[in-house]
């Protein structure tokens, strides 16, 4: 998948950076009828990196490491939870991304967020869609990440 391709779909499921979803937050339960999420989920934001590559645009994933208290050794995008000082979700997902994996926040062209997903462990999380040129330095804290990865945007 191009990059242009990809920000025309993306176009039509982005909302705009200060809007509230409009269907609802989507989560866990949407595939899980049995799953109540929590009424009180603890606020977090991940950005979710299109990296755009001359063969083709990528998606930056992230394996937690395995001695992490909650998700350990999963597969993730970069992103925790809402400190008091961040400013809004976007700054939550660039100050993650900086803390987990070392990338430069001034190295994101954020192109919007997505609808909030509340999930089985209590968080409500806001995606932020972020695009990167390669090449990329990238360096994992040991504590959080095991391993940085791409995935072709056209297999997800």
């Amino acid at each position: 998948m191009t990059l242009e391709q990809f920000r025309t779909l993306f176009g039509r499921a982005a909302a705009p950076l200060g809007a509230a979803p409009s269907d609802g937050p989507r989560g866990d339960h949407d595939l899980n009828p049995g799953f109540t999420p929590r009424p009180e989920a603890r606020p977090a934001a991940v950005l979710v990196p299109v990296v755009d590559r001359p063969d083709g645009a990528t998606i930056l994933l992230t394996r937690r490491s395995d001695d992490l208290p909650v998700h350990a050794g999963q597969v993730s995008f970069p992103g925790g939870r809402v400190e008091t000082s961040d400013r809004d979700p976007v700054h939550t997902a660039l100050r993650e991304s900086e803390e987990e994996i070392g990338l430069d926040p001034g190295a994101v062209t954020v192109l919007g967020r997505m609808d909030t997903y509340l999930t089985g462990t209590g968080f409500a999380v806001v995606p932020v869609v972020g695009l990167l040129k390669a090449p990329l330095a990238l360096t994992p804290d040991p504590r959080e990440v095991a391993e940085i990865f791409e995935v072709p945007l056209a297999l997800v």
